[in-house]
């Protein structure tokens, strides 16, 4: 997948909030989603287990795309929304990117 990052990274609630983790992402705000695509963002998954969430995200550029959102409204109203249940990693971030160690691709010509 030339011309595109894979980046990883976790983020952590209490797992108490499992259920309104789970419900906040149902109802996802379009104008966010269509942000994402204007970033250059193509794939974003996130995985919880337990209140440990491992999210993956294939973008252009990951730097590039984390900029622009942070000063876009749609975003900007969903870190806000979200804040109550996730826990900083540190003092200025919810989220610790972490590196990849294998990738495996079975390409189809």
């Amino acid at each position: 997948m030339s011309g595109v990052q894979r980046v990883s990274f976790v983020l952590q609630i209490d797992e108490s909030s499992r259920d309104e983790y789970i419900r906040r992402h149902e109802m996802v705000d379009p104008e966010l989603l269509q942000a994402f695509r204007e970033v250059g963002i193509r794939s974003y998954s996130i995985f919880l287990d337990g209140g440990r969430l491992f999210a993956y995200m294939e973008v252009e550029d990951f730097e590039h795309a984390m900029a622009e959102l942070s000063g876009q409204p749609a975003n900007i109203r969903w870190q806000q929304f979200m804040s109550d249940l996730l826990i900083k990693h540190h003092e200025d971030s919810t989220l610790k990117v972490i590196p990849e160690v294998f990738h495996f691709t079975s390409a189809v010509e």
